[in-house]
């Protein structure tokens, strides 16, 4: 099984303990970006905790797949980076 890179910015990184990057194993057919992060928050449910706090707030987190803006339907392969960055604070 080959397995999705995930990048965590800020804020979320300090939700995993400070990891900057984690791998997670996909099917060989891959996963829609939704599938990718269950799998995430299940291991991680201070993660999901944090990403829902925030979303409460109307505050998105922002999603990339390969460098690109993506959905949680957005399809995810093997050998991918999904990047999840935190809302952007400022004005």
């Amino acid at each position: 099984m080959a397995g999705v890179r995930v990048r965590l910015v800020s804020l979320l990184r300090e939700a995993v303990g400070g990891q900057q990057e984690l791998e997670l194993e996909l099917g060989g057919d891959g996963a829609t970006l939704g599938e990718v992060l269950e799998k995430l928050f299940a291991r991680h449910p201070r993660l999901r905790s944090l990403v829902e706090e925030l979303e409460r707030r109307g505050m998105q987190v922002v999603y990339l797949v390969n460098g690109r803006s993506a959905s949680r339907d957005t399809r995810v392969g093997p050998g991918d980076e999904v990047v999840l960055l935190p809302p952007a604070s400022g004005g």
